[in-house]
């Protein structure tokens, strides 16, 4: 968590113009905009201080977010370390995408990242537990499909080449009509379940929280980027996914496997300030 958001902290600085370091006031966000436009507000009065204001009110930040995260009983605090990860991991990604001109890859990338540090460190998640997990997934999957439709252009469902999708894959699948990009979710979601049977238990924990990652970076673009929803929608479905990802594996008791330890403790090392 405080990984994510001090990754988050050095994208934005990184991300600043030439001018910032003399003119805070020409401070960008991470949607490429300036700190001052009134579109998709967000929050940044301490970047527009200032990088020395910036930086010590993300220390005071982080310090607040570990001293929550560590008195707040388990399930909670789980929560809450599950929905800084996502709120930060998408504004991570607006950087990459949009300064960095990375396109969908840059965040996929990042969430795949992220998914292998979820899984590989973490004491081993009971196989059940880890196959819930194939359906969060596939859930949260099936949400961006339903944005996407829904965000697409009057003119799409009598034109599909009018179609508005930055993710090449999707696209290709949309100009061919909204059943054609149905079955293409459906059968992209069927994947995800299945990957999440065959591969090696953490192969497919990394796998899986990849393929949450992406799913909510696709979703919450047209929450920001489209019907302009600021970025409480993308934390608020962070917050949600959270809640499912630690009701799916880690507050569920599971039966051990022969030989270990029953398995379904939460992301210690991270709870352990």
């Amino acid at each position: 968590m405080a990984g994510a958001i001090l990754l988050s902290v050095a994208l934005t600085l990184a991300g600043q113009p030439a001018g910032y370091w003399l003119h805070p006031e020409t401070a960008l966000r991470g949607d490429g905009l300036s700190i001052h436009e009134a579109t998709n507000h967000v929050f940044e009065f301490f970047l527009g201080q200032g990088w020395p204001a910036y930086l010590g009110a993300s220390l005071v930040y982080v310090l607040t977010a570990l001293l929550v995260v560590s008195v707040l009983p388990r399930a909670a605090a789980l929560i809450a370390i599950f929905a800084f990860i996502f709120g930060h991991y998408y504004g991570a990604s607006n950087w990459l995408a949009v300064r960095w001109h990375l396109g969908v890859q840059g965040p996929n990338i990042y969430g795949a990242v992220l998914g292998a540090c979820l899984a590989f460190p973490t004491p081993a998640i009971a196989g059940p537990a880890a196959r819930r997990l194939r359906w969060i997934a596939a859930g949260a999957l099936l949400v961006d499909g339903a944005c996407t439709l829904l965000g697409q252009p009057a003119s799409y469902w009598q034109h599909p080449a009018t179609v508005m999708e930055g993710n090449s894959w999707s696209r290709f699948f949309l100009e061919r009509g909204s059943l054609s990009y149905c079955a293409y979710i459906l059968g992209y979601a069927g994947m995800i379940v299945w990957l999440g049977s065959v591969l090696p238990r953490r192969l497919a924990l990394a796998s899986t929280f990849a393929f949450i990652f992406g799913a909510f970076g696709g979703a919450s673009n047209w929450f920001f980027y489209v019907w302009r929803l600021g970025m409480e929608t993308p934390v608020l479905f962070g917050l949600l996914l959270g809640s499912a990802i630690v009701w799916a594996a880690f507050t569920r008791r599971t039966r051990a496997e022969p030989g270990r330890p029953v398995a379904f403790q939460p992301i210690s090392w991270i709870c352990r300030i």
